[in-house]
């Protein structure tokens, strides 16, 4: 099938790729696809196109928060102001100026919280960012590899054969709309986005007009107020020690996320998280929810806070869920956290109502009769088999009111409601009597505990408490269970949920398993890293659709259980037809036995209103309907069986046919968490972006940055002074190399009239002239600083031999640019986090604060069959605990993935490798079933550090990613020969 430029697909393809492709085992088939999303998204940039003029910086958005929504916990000093509105509205005699003055009132004695700071702070300024698009997953593509290997080890032609895995990817845009960012539509993908939440909210409302399309938050926020306590520093290393100096994290964003979170305790962490829940609200549809995950230690402070932005008469719920395992060695163990629920408009929530089913000897509860196959009621045993018996209660019919008020005939008496008031008109009581639901009292229901085999889902679960089996994977990971059912109550397949605090990827997770989009995002590269490897091995079942041509959003198939109530009986007209076709035949039996009886002695009562009352069937009496015994009287003739035996048989005949049409006819509740699952069908991981904030320019060393608000950490000093003591820090240390090298610079000078260049010098040995970019304090380098740096150096005269470009981290895109040029010596040179640390560490980890960075160490080979194999082989890690550079090699690789057709945009890997992965991590994690479609050999390739074999793409380049276990990431781009 020809192919178009750039590694395009054709529309052929694109409309191919959309079918379901049968795989072969065996005989018989098996379907291995994913959901696809009919909505669209807007083309934010790929990293590749993005230049200082395709993504110019914009303006700051400015958000303002609502003052007159304030809760409180102080009390306002201005009642004397409300004083006087209240004498003008009474003196007035108009009743709305009294309503709306009493209401003042209200307000202004109601206590609101407060914190330091938030009295000054009526507004905030977020950066207006793209979203650059790094990497373009999708397993479908991955798995096919492995799939074309194995039918070629077979059959010995890869092309012959059609590919098991399929994923649906549209044709790229042309490369002059592609930078035309955000101006144009494409197919959707879900989204794992790395960086701070709040830019990443502001830009999906800023840049892409996501106002009220997310139906679902889910929000889980740091618990503690500890450096460390919450971010895991490695990728495969869970057990963190609070205030460890190894186990600090050395990214920089987590850096900044602690001391904005909790450099001022209590008082930044609610302003951090009051900012995020103010655009949380902006991106909800109408009918949306949030829902916040807390620990008892702020969980009344963030209520107050969510009342605060969302307003109190939208909370929903307070949720308690059970955790695995008891915390806290002093005092009461606690076993709990919490969720708190609050809807955008809580009169327009979506809620769809989960059902938990019900344990017959757990949820016996107040049923405490039992019915035997012969219809007697009495007590329930406890030795009693409940597939034997049918356990029941009685419920009150009536109801303090309003309601109706009548009497009617029951068992020969006569009833009405007494004090209280009837539920049901006469007729549908009639009914009831007729079904044979009414209790001996008259007022009561009978209510069987199999009327429902379920209970409603409360606020309080306690079937939680399971994640010791789940296989945590990060530090803090909560369990699906709990994230489930926050989306299942509030969700649709098809609607947007979000969450802001990926860690492990548990919503994202969720969601993709319910057919739901995500967008999810963390500042945290471990959490990323770890989140992508567990989306992209996860393998779910297929829910079949209700309505296939009308995809995710003609819903599932669910299964459906039978609702008795008393009104779907009461509404049963078929219960009258039964009663005129079946009754009869109980009269006559009737009729039949009281002739049998007569002569026959004497019979107490045991029901009804003769109950107590003696019955001598020699002066002619006779019983009614209601006082015919169970149990075959001691005394009766053995004439008086037969009929006695078919009184009975017609009595529960025409019982059963009741009990099947009230069956029949009961309400039918869906069943949300249990859809129809396909026998032949499996399902991976659909298409998802791996997405990057870019940090705004870096400021020149000769600008200052105004004080900003009390909870940003850079407010303390400014940038320009930070920046001023890392070129003290670079004058005075130089930069290390690997084997002890060391490049050091005799001055270092601020430069005039430049803003991506930093300094200026001389190396020391050689004289030639250098110049310093540094990065962004609390974020990655990104590519357009080096092309604005790389520029501001052409400019410069006499032009430089060199320049360094110094930060904490880079991002892989300016890495691959710095790599990659020609003309000027650039240099990349790690920048030790104990420079950003100081004050939270108890020592420092080396006296060298700059090391030299070299590329990624891979081999390109060709094989004699002209297809090419990569092999990886470490890379230059700073290690922390050691204070050095070392070659990490492989121990060190979490994972690489190979682009074997690179387009320069963004990476689209078709291979991906887990080298640190366990039997049961990585690949290995797919379930059975699509494992069984593989050749198990191959797969195990796919954790080792040998590509496998492939042919060159018509771009002849391919692209090789690393990530380290700390979620370092490193690229390499090579052109092929």
């Amino acid at each position: 099938m020809p192919k178009s430029k750039q590694g395009e697909i054709t529309l052929a393809q694109a409309i191919q790729a959309k079918s379901e492709i049968k795989a072969k085992k065996g005989d018989d088939g098996a379907k291995i696809i994913a959901y696809q999303h009919e909505q669209k998204r807007k083309n934010n940039p790929d990293v590749g196109v993005v230049t200082p003029e395709t993504d110019p910086e914009q303006p700051k958005t400015t958000w303002a928060y609502d003052p007159h929504i304030d809760p409180a916990l102080q009390f306002d000093s201005g009642r004397a102001q409300t004083e006087k509105l209240i004498d003008e509205a009474l003196a007035s005699g108009n009743e709305e100026r009294m309503r709306a003055a009493l209401e003042q009132l209200k307000r202004q004695t109601s206590s609101y919280l407060n914190w330091a700071g938030k009295a000054e702070r009526n507004s905030f300024e977020v950066d207006t960012v793209s979203l650059h698009v790094h990497e373009r997953i999708d397993p479908a593509t991955i798995l096919s590899a492995i799939q074309k290997q194995v039918r070629a080890a077979k059959k010995g032609n890869v092309s012959a054969q059609e590919d098991m895995f399929r994923a649906w990817f549209e044709q790229p845009l042309p490369l002059r709309e592609e930078i035309e960012f955000y101006k144009h539509d494409r197919g959707w993908m879900n989204r794992m986005i790395a960086g701070d939440s709040l830019l990443v909210m502001n830009s999906l409302l800023q840049k892409e007009s996501l106002s009220g399309q997310v139906q679902t938050i889910y929000i889980d926020p740091p618990y503690g107020i500890k450096y460390g306590s919450n971010f895991q520093p490695f990728v495969n290393k869970r057990d963190v020690k609070d205030r460890k100096d190894e186990d600090l994290t050395q990214e920089p964003e987590m850096i900044k996320a602690f001391r904005d979170t909790w450099e001022l305790g209590i008082h930044s962490y609610l302003t951090y998280l009051r900012d995020r829940l103010l655009l949380a609200r902006e991106l909800l549809h109408e009918t949306g929810s949030i829902f916040v995950q807390i620990s008892e230690e702020n969980v009344h402070h963030v209520r107050e806070l969510l009342s605060e932005v969302f307003g109190d008469g939208n909370f929903v719920a307070d949720i308690i869920f059970v955790k695995a395992g008891a915390l806290g060695s002093v005092g009461l163990p606690r076993r709990n956290d919490y969720i708190i629920w609050y809807g955008k408009n809580r009169d327009k929530t979506k809620y769809r109502q989960i059902f938990l089913e019900k344990n017959p000897t757990e949820d016996i509860g107040a049923y405490r009769l039992a019915e035997e196959d012969t219809g007697r009621i009495r007590p329930l045993r406890t030795e009693d088999d409940l597939n034997v018996v049918r356990p029941l209660r009685y419920v009150l019919m009536t109801k303090p009111g309003p309601g109706q008020k009548y009497s009617f005939e029951f068992q020969g008496k006569t009833v009405d409601s007494g004090g209280r008031w009837w539920g049901f008109p006469p007729e549908n009581l009639e009914r009831l009597r007729k079904a044979g639901r009414i209790a001996p009292s008259g007022t009561d229901s009978i209510r069987y505990l199999d009327d429902f085999p379920a209970s409603y889902l409360s606020n309080l679960w306690t079937d939680t408490a399971t994640g010791s089996g789940m296989g945590k994977i990060y530090v803090v990971q909560t369990n699906d269970k709990v994230v489930e059912r926050c989306l299942l109550m509030t969700t649709a397949p098809g609607d947007l949920v979000l969450d802001p605090t990926c860690g492990s990827g548990t919503t994202a997770h969720v969601a993709e398993k319910w057919g739901r989009r995500w967008i999810t995002c963390d500042t945290s590269r471990v959490a990323i890293t770890l989140a992508k490897q567990r989306l992209m091995t996860a393998g779910f079942n297929y829910f079949e659709l209700k309505y296939p041509h009308e995809g995710l959003r003609g819903e599932f198939i669910y299964k459906t259980i039978p609702h008795v109530t008393l009104k779907s009986i009461a509404n049963n007209p078929e219960i009258d037809e039964i009663w005129e076709q079946f009754h009869p035949a109980i009269e006559q039996a009737l009729t039949k036995l009281n002739a049998a009886l007569k002569g026959n002695g004497t019979f107490k009562v045991d029901g009804g209103s003769r109950k107590g009352e003696t019955l001598d069937f020699t002066k002619g009496d006779t019983l009614q309907e209601w006082e015919v015994p169970f149990d075959f009287s001691v005394g009766w003739r053995a004439s008086v069986r037969e009929p006695f035996d078919a009184f009975h048989a017609a009595r529960q005949l025409m019982q059963k046919k009741m009990n099947d049409s009230i069956d029949a006819h009961a309400d039918q509740e869906v069943l949300f968490d249990q859809p129809s699952i396909s026998r032949d069908k499996l399902r991976i991981t659909g298409p998802f972006t791996i997405e990057a904030v870019p940090f705004p320019t870096v400021l020149s060393l000769d600008e200052t940055q105004p004080a900003q608000e009390a909870d940003a950490a850079i407010a303390r000093s400014g940038e320009s002074q930070r920046q001023h003591s890392w070129r003290d820090e670079l004058l005075k240390t130089g930069i290390r190399g690997k084997h002890g090298q060391r490049l050091e610079f005799s001055e270092l000078e601020t430069l005039p009239d430049t803003r991506n260049l930093h300094c200026s010098g001389h190396v020391k040995d050689t004289g030639e002239r250098v110049v310093v970019s540094f990065g962004p304090e609390y974020a990655a380098l990104e590519q357009r600083q080096v092309e604005l740096a790389m520029r501001e150096a052409g400019d410069l005269f006499p032009r430089p031999k060199m320049i360094v470009f110094c930060a904490f981290s880079f991002d892989p895109e300016a890495s691959k640019d710095i790599d990659a040029t020609k003309g000027i010596i650039a240099l990349k040179a790690y920048m030790n986090t104990d420079l950003l640390t100081e004050d939270l560490k108890k020592a420092r980890s080396s006296n060298q604060s700059f090391w030299l960075m070299g590329q990624p160490e891979i081999t390109v080979k060709k094989r004699k069959d002209d297809l090419y194999q990569v092999e990886v082989h470490g890379f230059d890690y700073f290690d922390p605990s050691k204070g050095e550079l070392v070659s990490g090699g492989k121990s060190k690789i979490a994972a690489w993935s190979l682009d074997t057709n690179y387009d320069e945009r963004s990476l689209f890997p078709r291979q991906i490798f887990f080298p640190m992965a366990g039997a049961k991590d990585g690949w290995y994690k797919l379930t059975k079933d699509i494992k069984a479609e593989l050749d198990e050999s191959k797969l195990d390739q796919l954790h080792g550090t040998v590509s496998l074999p492939f042919a060159a793409g018509e771009n002849r380049k391919i692209a090789v990613k690393l990530v380290d276990d700390r979620g370092i990431e490193s690229l390499k781009v090579i052109e092929l020969d």
